[in-house]
């Protein structure tokens, strides 16, 4: 017998629950460390934004694009410390931690 997932039940399977922690001035301005967001697994910086502007509306204007769809240009994304995400696909899994810092950032 073969079982076939509706579109709600496959829309459910594709999200995770992921952790963003925020530096610098993203902290500041949402007045957290971490959020707790629900995003599609097949990561796409505009889905995460997106739901990153969501959970945190302070930051649209200040490290997110006024629309919600993009990172403001001098900030980036690091997947669990260990890798920077540009435009390109990347596959979340629950319980990752995306960074979210400004490129500019001194060391």
């Amino acid at each position: 017998m073969s079982v076939t997932m509706t579109g709600a039940a496959k829309a459910i399977k594709d999200k995770v629950r992921i952790t963003v922690e925020l530096f610098g001035m993203a902290r500041i301005a949402c007045g957290r460390q971490r959020l707790s967001i629900e995003t599609a697994a097949d990561g796409s910086i505009s889905a995460v934004v997106a739901a990153l502007a969501d959970a945190c509306p302070e930051l649209v204007g200040k490290a997110i694009s006024e629309d919600s769809s993009a990172l403001m240009e001098s900030y980036t994304f690091n997947l669990n410390g260990t890798s920077f995400i540009d435009e390109a696909a990347f596959a979340l899994k629950t319980g990752d931690t995306l960074l979210l810092f400004s490129s500019q950032a001194g060391g």
